[in-house]
């Protein structure tokens, strides 16, 4: 349901997709390429650690990762990842949108050039 609640806050502003686990999010990476990657850590198939892992080891581009979670000791997990940013849930869906284009906009001056060319640009068809 929060996967759901997230897509529906941003589809308006970003092209968004998401995946029901770590391996299609991985699948879906190749492909289109983001900016920015909102990660749950608990995921079915493929948890967060093991995506991080693989997509810094195959990944073309360099999109920013944010996990998600709510283990008290998110802010060490996301320091150990080498996350860009971390989520403590529960959040504020509205805070959500303000922290999504803050961190697009601190992964654009981090690599002006790739980001021109990411999908994180309005869209009224979602990505899938």
């Amino acid at each position: 349901m929060l996967c759901e609640a997230i897509r529906e806050l941003l589809h308006d502003d970003y092209a968004v997709a998401s995946a029901p686990h770590g391996a299609a999010a991985l699948d879906l990476v190749r492909a289109h390429e983001p900016a920015l990657i909102l990660l749950d850590l608990l995921m079915p198939v493929m948890d967060g650690w093991s995506f991080v892992e693989r997509y810094r080891r195959t990944a073309i581009g360099s999109a920013a990762i944010v996990v998600m979670s709510g283990d008290p000791d998110l802010p060490t997990i996301a320091i150990q990842l080498g996350a860009d940013g971390h989520l403590t849930k529960p959040f504020d869906l509205e805070a959500l949108h303000a922290f999504v284009a803050a961190q697009l906009l601190g992964h654009a001056a981090k690599a002006p050039h790739a980001a021109a060319a990411q999908a994180d640009r309005p869209s009224s068809q979602p990505l899938t």
